[in-house]
């Protein structure tokens, strides 16, 4: 089946697939057995430095719970380096589904494991493609977050495991299961608003300031051991109270910065619909415009240009310090300019058709559009009724063994491509070309090819 195929296939036959474990109309004789990595909310431990202290937003715990909704999965491990994630985690997927999975503080115990199918990795970027990769090499199917760890390089490496082992992958861009946003794309591909041209993307996040502090003893609730595996292959470093449980993601050599967080959720969605490949060029400008001095080391205000083959361009722009909401009113998003008409697609996953001026709406789909699964109540939020069809699409095809996910090895590639080039664009200085059929540097030994891969510390090195 061609991409183009299944793009107009993927609603109907998940639908299908998947109707009976949704609402639960039949129990199925196999489930799914699950180990989360990474299950700590977001939270404050008395520090004050975390973005949400809620708890809310920890994405491991919202994937965590959405897993733990579906019929045909059991959570059967917790993986965590804070004991009192652990426990919190615990006790909610005991209360869900009334088993109470086992916990381990080490990853590579919890990959190993005999009661293990599958793995949701959710931990910070710098780790994901290592336990992912230990994961795949144990026989795991593998459900990654995105990004694809912290650079180019380092997601060729990931895949090059999931080619020679076989295993079943999904990438965390759950937009890719909305029905909203299937309907549109399957719109542009039509033909009726003409061919698309270029992509606009946007994040605009009001985020708080990430102040200084100086190293610190570890904490009693991570403690020296979990400090290290925290920092899993990334050169050691002091532990500070600032980095932990969110902040990393602004930390250079932990995270990546807003393009490969939120901003790759849209860049995929603009490269989607574009029907674009690998780029052949990547360019980016921008800078630390408001928190110069601050802790925050990847910078706050982003612009990214693609280019890509037969003329067509996607670019994205994010600023980490303004919820200001200029395009379509929305603080994120992606709009695609074709010859007879625009296409958005909003936060929630509620996509629109309009006219070239953006005025006249030619069609739209509600966020809230379940498809043929109208009248399931875990369905009524879209946020999370993205995630229920996505971890679905995805505990379906390990059952199956079938690698056709909602967001598979290659395709993800590809537009986790374009945000690591932006990274690497930002502290170059200069553009990255692309060769655009296979995806590799035009110039193996430029500039950008010195942050292809990311240092390892000793010992701690990815191998394929």
């Amino acid at each position: 089946m061609n991409r183009r195929d299944f793009i107009k296939a993927g609603g109907s036959a998940f639908t299908i697939a998947s109707v009976s474990t949704l609402f639960g109309a039949a129990t199925p004789s196999k489930k799914m057995r699950l180990c989360v990595v990474g299950c700590a909310r977001t939270k404050d431990h008395g520090n004050g430095f975390v973005v949400d202290p809620t708890g809310a937003r920890g994405r491991g715990f919202q994937v965590m719970s959405r897993f733990a909704e579906l019929k045909n999965c059991e959570i059967t491990v917790l993986c965590d380096v804070d004991v009192t994630a652990l426990d919190d985690a615990a006790s909610v997927v005991t209360k869900m589904t009334g088993r109470t999975p086992a916990k381990v503080k080490d990853f590579r115990e919890a990959v190993r494991r005999d009661d293990v199918d599958a793995v949701l990795v959710a931990t910070p970027d710098h780790s994901h493609c290592y336990i992912g990769i230990e994961a795949m090499k144990a026989g795991k199917a593998l459900y990654l977050e995105k990004p694809i760890g912290i650079a180019a390089g380092e997601a060729e490496t990931l895949a090059e495991v999931q080619r020679k082992t076989g295993r079943v992958f999904q990438l965390g861009t759950q937009r890719r299961s909305s029905h909203a946003t299937k309907q549109a794309i399957n719109f542009i591909r039509s033909g009726q608003i003409g061919k698309p041209r270029w992509a606009k993307a946007w994040c605009l996040s009001d985020r708080p300031a990430i102040r200084n502090v100086k190293p610190v003893a570890v904490p009693a609730w991570m403690g020296a051991d979990g400090w290290d595996l925290w920092q899993c292959c990334a050169p050691r470093r002091a532990y500070r109270s600032n980095i932990v449980h969110y902040n990393w993601r602004f930390f250079k050599g932990y995270g990546t910065g807003d393009l490969p967080n939120n901003g790759l959720h849209f860049v995929d969605i603009a490269r989607w619909a574009l029907d674009a490949e690998w780029p052949e060029r990547v360019y980016a400008g921008g800078g630390k415009l408001f928190y110069e001095g601050e802790d925050f080391e990847w910078e706050d205000t982003h612009m990214l240009t693609v280019q890509f083959p037969d003329k067509k361009f996607l670019t994205w722009e994010g600023c980490s310090h303004s919820g200001a909401q200029p395009f379509m009113g929305k603080w994120t998003g992606t709009l695609v300019y074709c010859d007879d008409g625009l296409a958005f697609f909003g936060p929630r996953g509620e996509s629109a058709i309009y006219d070239r001026k953006g005025k006249k709406v030619i069609k739209e789909w509600d966020a809230a559009d379940t498809g043929d699964q109208e009248g399931d109540t875990r369905l009524s939020d879209p946020i999370r009724a993205c995630d229920i069809w996505h971890v679905q699409r995805f505990t379906d095809c390990v059952l199956a063994g079938d690698l056709n996910t909602a967001q598979p090895i290659d395709s993800s590639l590809k537009s986790n491509l374009l945000t690591e080039l932006g990274n690497v664009s930002l502290q170059t200085g200069d553009a990255v070309h692309v060769d655009s059929a296979t995806g590799k540097l035009k110039d193996p030994k430029g500039p950008a090819s010195k942050f292809w891969m990311p240092p390892y510390e000793p010992g701690w090195e990815l191998k394929a």
